[in-house]
């Protein structure tokens, strides 16, 4: 009995060893099993973070678990903003593939984004999550628009050069004789004010193309040092040169200021752009009304901004001011603000519509240029 017992006991503790090696050699290939899942989620983790797109992972009750850094930059929020439930922010609403999604970052500039999700499916053929990818088209859109307004541009110069030599030649005769027409009468005549007319009407339309070929075609840029005060002031002084009786300077109230020192770039074309800018803001106010131009600098940059006390503008129409022919006024060519626009890209400088008030409740037009243009 003894004995038997005795055997009993040795095949116990054998069977116990053996069960230890194995338990051993479990946790052994355990322990091998989770470096290798670890390695396998570092790279995970590791490739997620270095995808350009942004990606979030969603659980099967469609609650965020996962954000990589490049969602958080493209739509500029932290990531513990997207954990929790409910989620602190709402993400972009997915769209159909191929619509963009227009997004608003905190400090109010926009994306355009695209989006992709698939739902994870686990080995027993259930939902257990989902991803979604979005896709910044932001820099994309704006290159495109840019190609296509290169494309206007191109198009408008040709257009541009065929009205110059279709329709100046012969506006140019009918000036001369209606400028001969007026020298053959007394300024009591009343064919004396017809005359007058008619001479500022071909005024008026050599403006236009002039305008127009300024756009399409504009010339290389004649650098020079330029005093900011001496420029406001001729600037604005222009604004107010036109067909006598169209403008009363006292009708409005204008002032203005200037903190920039001298920087160089082409005083013609520069005057031309705040002149053109100081006359849509008295055009916007046919009564009379109140403007500020101001010229400051900060940094290597000049920036040239003038406000009104008009309408304003809204922010449907604001990316749309700078495109040929678009004007919200019967009486506008809609090429002022494209010229301006043009003018400002030669010197390699950015032009804003601010669609908020300005400060006299009307609207707000910027430009910045660099103190010393490249070209």
């Amino acid at each position: 009995m003894v004995q038997s017992l005795s055997t009993i006991s040795n095949e116990l503790l054998e069977s116990y060893d053996r069960l230890a090696e194995r338990a051993e050699r479990v946790e052994q290939e355990l322990c091998i099993a989770n470096r290798d899942l670890e390695q396998k989620v570092a790279e995970v983790e590791a490739i997620l973070e270095t995808l350009p797109v942004g990606v979030v992972v969603r659980d099967v009750d469609d609650q965020v678990v996962r954000v990589n850094g490049a969602l958080t930059s493209i739509l500029g929020i932290r990531p513990e903003q997207f954990m929790g439930s409910p989620s602190t922010v709402q993400l972009p609403r997915h769209c159909p593939e191929g619509r963009a999604i227009n997004w608003t970052r905190t400090d109010s500039s926009s994306r355009v984004l695209s989006s992709h999700r698939s739902e994870i499916i686990s080995e027993d053929g259930e939902i257990s999550g989902s991803i979604e990818i979005f896709d910044d088209h932001t820099e994309l859109v704006s290159l495109t628009e840019r190609v296509h307004q290169m494309d206007k541009m191109a198009a408008l110069g040709n257009m541009a050069a065929g009205i110059a030599h279709e329709i100046r030649n012969p506006m140019n005769a009918v000036k001369g004789f209606a400028d001969l027409f007026q020298r053959s009468l007394s300024p009591e005549a009343k064919n004396y004010r017809w005359a007058c007319l008619i001479s500022e009407g071909v005024k008026e339309v050599d403006a236009i193309i002039t305008s127009l070929l300024s756009y399409s075609r504009p010339e290389k840029l004649q650098i020079q040092e330029i005093d900011p005060q001496e420029l406001l002031e001729s600037a604005q002084q222009a604004a107010f040169q036109r067909t006598p009786g169209d403008l009363d300077p006292g009708a409005w109230t204008i002032s203005s200021s200037c903190s920039a020192s001298t920087f160089r770039g082409d005083h013609i074309k520069l005057r031309q752009s705040l002149r053109n800018l100081i006359s849509n803001a008295l055009d916007i106010q046919p009564e009379g009304g109140a403007l500020h131009v101001e010229v400051r600098e900060s940094n290597d940059e000049v920036t040239f901004e003038v406000d009104d006390a008009g309408p304003g503008i809204s922010k449907e129409i604001a990316g749309q001011l700078t495109d040929p022919f678009f004007t919200t006024r019967a009486e506008g060519t809609g090429l002022g603000l494209s010229l301006v626009h043009t003018i400002v890209q030669l010197h390699g400088g950015t032009m804003e519509i601010d669609p908020s008030p300005s400060d006299l409740g009307g609207a707000r037009i910027r430009f910045h240029i660099p103190k010393s243009p490249l070209r």
